[in-house]
């Protein structure tokens, strides 16, 4: 293995230094024998030997001759028990950092797509003065419904919306606790004051929905956004006239 095994005595003079791992940072053994680990290593390395002369066992990682290094410190004691120097063994884990950070970034941009591909599937449309409009495309299931959830009521709050369309026509099947979801979702749209609209269900949409025993008599539910918009239209144009025709209060 890629390591190497070092012991030190309570002055930190390196006593012993061999493994495989010197020759992989470029270090001979008979330079270290006999210096100072305290003078030739920064701290990284200096402060957990330190701590193991004070009785720890330490595991730490460090970074020494352009290799990163995982270190076990551990105290070695006489008959007595007193402390009379460390043991260590460091690790090179240079490689294995490497993979591991190309791991990472490889990650990252899985995740960025994800939002992206996310973010295109579920837009939040505004269609019209006071009207936003999501179209939900492929598959639904709980945890992406929950997801629009926060999302269309962010929207709804910040554009000031009338009327919320969510428009189903791209989705195919659902389960009966994401039904359940878009049910609970229309509800909180009207908590927030608008008006919440479904179109443009599928029949298989459609019984699942009906499976789950749900009062849909004060949820508007319409053929497709089309006709969404339209009566969004409709109704705010009604809202429009009855505020005219509203009788003035007499000033006083």
């Amino acid at each position: 293995m890629p390591l190497i095994a070092w012991r030190l005595d309570r002055e930190g003079i390196i006593q012993f230094a061999d493994g495989r791992g010197l020759t992989n940072a470029g270090i001979k053994k008979e330079d270290l024998i006999g210096a100072n680990a305290f003078e030739i290593y920064p701290d990284d390395v200096a402060v957990p030997v330190r701590a193991a002369l004070a009785g720890e066992i330490i595991h730490a990682p460090s970074e020494a001759h352009g290799i990163s290094w995982e270190n076990w410190d551990v105290p070695l004691r006489n008959d007595a028990g007193e402390i009379t120097g460390v043991l260590a063994v460091s690790l090179d884990v240079t490689e294995n950092r490497r993979v591991e950070r190309e791991l990472r970034n490889q990650l990252d941009v899985v995740m960025r797509q994800r939002q992206v591909i996310q973010d295109l599937s579920t837009p939040i449309l505004q269609i019209w003065e006071g009207v936003i409009a999501l179209p939900m495309i492929g598959v639904i299931d709980s945890m992406r419904t929950a997801e629009v959830m926060d999302s269309l009521l962010d929207a709804v709050v910040r554009d000031r919306a009338r009327f919320a369309l969510l428009d189903l026509t791209g989705v195919e099947a659902v389960d009966t606790k994401t039904a359940s979801y878009l049910i609970d979702l229309v509800r909180a749209i009207r908590l927030l004051g608008a008006e919440g609209v479904i179109t443009g269900i599928r029949p298989s949409v459609a019984q699942t929905i009906v499976a789950l025993g749900v009062d849909l008599s004060e949820i508007t539910t319409l053929g497709n956004l089309r006709a969404g918009l339209r009566h969004c239209i409709v109704q705010m144009r009604r809202e429009q006239v009855a505020a005219k025709q509203e009788p003035r209060k007499p000033s006083a």
